[in-house]
């Protein structure tokens, strides 16, 4: 019985691609299964990982957008790990699926557990590099008063030589937090210059980021472009003016490799935004928009992205990040020796503005 369980849940997985392997792959399975059911009669699928595998693979076959832009053959990639499934362990069911969700190489791609708390993930080269690049502790040493506190989200106060500042820390989901950010443009409303930081802001809620846009513009402005998996367009959004007044002073957008996600698609705005200019260094890379949560028959969970945004110039975000408009690199060492040249470098911008 559990051999024609599985073989009917493998075939109805195969797809036309690829197909010659995988029959090849199901014969085998198949007859290795049938020896080993004479010890384990038994044995059921989603104790060995096998459901949750061709679920996962399937779900992502669907879904994912980037296959062809990554150069990934995920057909190939099946069969390398199918017959791992077979019969595995719990635990290292978990890892494997892990590792399968990191072939894409996304830092949307994760597995998470049935609690919804995350169990793999990827981490981009950009995220790697200036891992230890930031510390807000160090940001606060530059000012000569303690910064106020909006809520969970925003860090804000004035630097010497009255330039503006806000550290935004995530993206909030719900209206009544992220439109704190009223009240901190309000504070800062008679600065002749803005710095707006969203280094190691690793992103949230859209709606958070497009409402901090319409409150720095006082035209509309027409969004980036967004795109399905078959690669055509979604409608533009239009950006509105938004708020008692916009902040249109010259303005610094402070960045780097793990600013991500969200925290991304408003660098990609402000690229479009005259009187901002981007400082740091480039963003993490993480184009894709995980519309969705995905749960599998062990009751694990994983999340792939299902479409995906390109940046100001038309290329890929994935991957590629948004650039500064005035790079300037950042290490572990710079900290170490209480030195944020980023911060440094959008205070001396503004002065000459």
């Amino acid at each position: 019985m559990y051999i024609q369980t599985l073989l009917i849940k493998l075939t109805r997985k195969i797809r036309w691609t690829g197909i010659f392997r995988k029959t090849i792959l199901l014969i085998f399975a198949v007859t290795i299964t049938s020896f080993n059911s004479c010890k384990k009669e038994d044995m059921s699928p989603d104790e060995y990982g096998l459901s949750d595998f061709e679920e996962l693979w399937q779900v992502t076959d669907t879904y994912y957008p980037f296959f062809e832009f990554k150069k990934i053959n995920w057909d190939s990639i099946y069969a390398v790990y199918q017959p791992e499934f077979i019969e595995m362990t719990e635990s290292r069911k978990r890892t494997r699926l892990g590792d399968l969700l990191n072939e894409l190489k996304d830092g949307h791609a994760n597995l998470l557990d049935e609690e919804g708390n995350y169990i793999s993930a990827y981490h981009t080269p950009c995220s790697l590099r200036d891992a230890n690049a930031f510390s807000y502790q160090l940001v606060t040493s530059y000012f000569l008063a303690a910064l106020h506190e909006g809520g969970d989200i925003f860090r804000y106060g004035i630097l010497p030589g009255n330039t503006g500042y806000v550290y935004i820390t995530s993206f909030p989901q719900y209206e009544d937090e992220y439109k704190l950010f009223d009240g901190v443009l309000n504070y800062l409303r008679e600065t002749p210059g803005l710095i707006i930081d969203i280094r190691h802001n690793g992103g949230g809620s859209t709606n958070a980021s497009e409402y901090f846009i319409s409150r720095l513009i006082d035209e509309d402005l027409e969004g980036v472009i967004w795109t399905r998996r078959d690669g055509s367009y979604q409608p533009v959004i239009i950006h509105h003016p938004a708020g008692d007044f916009q902040y249109t002073n010259p303005t610094a957008l402070l960045i780097n490799g793990k600013s991500f996600s969200t925290s991304e698609a408003m660098a990609n705005l402000c690229k479009k935004i005259g009187h901002i200019t981007l400082i740091g260094d480039t963003t993490g890379g993480g184009g894709g928009v995980p519309d969705e949560i995905f749960s599998l028959p062990s009751g694990l969970k994983f999340r792939v992205p299902t479409r995906y945004e390109l940046r100001y110039d038309g290329e890929h975000l994935e991957w590629n990040g948004i650039p500064p408009d005035i790079l300037v690199p950042q290490t572990e060492e710079d900290i170490a020796n209480e030195h944020d040249r980023q911060l440094e470098a959008a205070m001396e911008f503004l002065s000459e503005e």
